[in-house]
């Protein structure tokens, strides 16, 4: 029987995003758990509602890596609105990190998806980011 693991290419891990119309508050969602160790090679954004960044009040969403005991820091991928807009449904590539070590995931390890806030924010709609990752 072959295992998720054992397959090649990229393999799709989407998490759902709630929506934080609060454009202040700062907030963190629950994602996936990392079955097996593996490498992030993309990440895509798909917001349900249009956004229009602000340079002043913006917010950055991001992938943050929690490790297994919540003690991570390491954001493999992020996306500002601080420059860029959004159109509501239409699939967007975040930005990866360049550090080489926090694309690299251990079995385990618990991804969230992080509303970071710049001054006053921005209202985040809700959506789905879809982690891109291949078993290493």
């Amino acid at each position: 029987m072959t295992q998720l693991k054992e397959l090649s290419g990229d393999l799709i891990f989407p998490i759902p995003v709630p929506g934080q119309s609060t454009a202040a508050t700062p907030d963190e969602f629950t994602g996936i758990i990392a079955p097996f160790n593996m490498k992030i090679t993309a990440v895509r954004w798909i917001p349900k509602g249009a956004v229009t960044a602000n340079g002043t009040n913006y917010f950055t969403l991001t992938l943050r890596n929690r490790k297994a005991d919540a003690s991570g820091t390491a954001q493999p991928a992020t996306r500002s609105y601080a420059a860029t807009n959004s159109s509501a449904l239409v699939p967007e590539s975040m930005t990866l990190s360049a550090t080489a070590a926090d694309l690299n995931i251990a079995a385990g390890d618990h991804l969230t998806v992080e509303k970071l806030v710049t001054a006053s924010g921005l209202a985040m709609p809700a959506g789905t980011v879809q982690v891109y990752a291949q078993a290493r």
